[in-house]
């Protein structure tokens, strides 16, 4: 028997821990290769970790929710063939904790591969045996939808409530300067994740920011006229990011350092290929998926790539490759009816830009008449080690000279 490692997978170029979710085998287990093994949070993605051996799980390493360093070691599998040793196994040597793998495990009885990641994580949280639930996805696995229909039929019932859930508020003891009302969040690996990307971001890049007004006047009436038919051909709806994102990727060309890095060793790396990351807001969190070879997409193309990015970010079906290798960053806050916005940098891009709401009001147009309009504001943050303000100034200008001079029925490609 050989003793093969298995390692802390590095999920993104930028990501350098990841945080262990369910363990989807116990000790003891037979694994097939490839079949998933572990759950890794990070603060791009949460994943299933696929067995990179066959065999039995002979030990577990790394408990629920610790967060280890890419490359430590988090289990061991006793395997008949002997393979190669997987990436970051000297990790072993560099301090890696190897606790208990007892602890905290709860063995259930219902296979792993029947259960959605999410969907386990929802039945930990709200206390739900797994073995109580029928599945209504394929093959009868269980789903998302499936544990929270049990929570709330569960839950009408006054004599039969759940256990309190484990990340949620609790009261706080009482200490100076607190009242007894005041309430401790426990934050979930997803969450620290994101807040230890967010300040890595903010102490790595200098930031700036600045805005610009777009009049979207144009785009809002080609939309009105042609969403219907438009849904109806394509079977996903269209929305104002295809548009701006077309605009970003062509004003990316125009001041080619918006889509650059700073690199370790002092210097500007001015990407070949725009692949612009899209901010997802998904009920775990934050993510930033990647539509590669952004520029080279029609409007169909990007709006159809979005769609397909959005709809597996929430229900939790990204790949790796999925979150990795943006070179710049389109932000909609404006879905949810933002005004103004400054957006912080995804790490390593030189910029992000952020687009509000559109929204009607008067403006002064030619001749000093008032009409009224459709309007935007977008912003970019960007690292001011690489660019400054006379570049931020002038990549806002030439997104918006695209957005304003569409001549809709010629420039717009569906």
């Amino acid at each position: 028997m050989t003793i093969q490692r298995v390692a802390m997978p590095q999920l993104g170029e930028t990501v350098s821990e990841g945080a262990v979710g369910n363990w989807l085998k116990h000790e003891g287990d037979m694994v097939r290769r490839d079949e998933p093994l572990v759950e890794i949070i990070t603060d791009k993605i949460t994943t299933e970790l696929p067995s990179p051996f066959a065999g039995k799980l002979a030990r577990i390493l790394v408990q629920t929710d610790e967060v280890v360093k890419v490359g430590a070691i988090i289990a061991e599998i006793e395997s008949e063939v002997s393979a190669p040793v997987s990436v970051g196994a000297s990790a072993a040597a560099a301090g890696v904790a190897q606790p208990s793998a007892k602890n905290g495990i709860e063995r259930v009885s219902v296979a792993a591969d029947r259960v959605s990641p999410l969907a386990r994580r929802l039945a930990s949280e709200y206390n739900v045996d797994l073995s109580q639930i029928q599945g209504t996805g394929e093959g009868g696995r269980v789903r998302k939808e499936d544990i929270l229909a049990f929570v709330q039929q569960r839950d009408s019932q006054p004599a039969e409530r759940a256990a309190p859930v484990k990340n949620a508020v609790t009261p706080a003891i009482s200490s100076a300067g607190l009242s007894e009302e005041d309430t401790f969040i426990t934050l979930s690996p997803v969450r620290k994740a994101i807040a230890e990307h967010m300040v890595r971001s903010k102490t790595t890049s200098p930031h700036a920011t600045t805005f610009m007004e777009v009049d979207m006047t144009n785009i809002v009436k080609w939309m009105e006229r042609n969403k219907d038919s438009f849904k109806a051909q394509h079977g996903f709806g269209l929305t104002f990011v295809p548009f701006v994102t077309k605009a970003v990727c062509e004003s990316l060309r125009e001041v080619p350092t918006m889509n650059a890095s700073w690199t370790s060793d002092n210097r500007i790396q001015v990407r070949k290929h725009i692949n612009i990351g899209f901010a997802i807001s998904t009920e775990n969190g934050l993510v930033v998926a990647t539509l590669k070879n952004t520029d080279t997409l029609n409007l169909t193309q990007i709006a159809g790539g979005l769609h397909d990015l959005a709809s597996r970010a929430r229900s939790n079906r990204l790949t790796p490759d999925d979150v990795q290798g943006s070179t710049f960053v389109v932000n909609n806050p404006g879905v949810f009816g933002t005004t103004f916005s400054a957006p912080i940098i995804n790490q390593p891009n030189a910029g992000i830009l952020s687009m509000d709401a559109v929204i009607k009001r008067p403006v002064v147009v030619e001749n000093d008449a008032i009409a009224v309009r459709s309007m935007m504001f977008i912003s970019i943050s960007f690292d001011h080690r690489i660019n400054d303000g006379l570049e931020g100034a002038k990549f806002l200008r030439e997104v918006r000279k695209r957005l304003e001079n569409y001549t809709i029925d010629v420039d717009v490609r569906l």
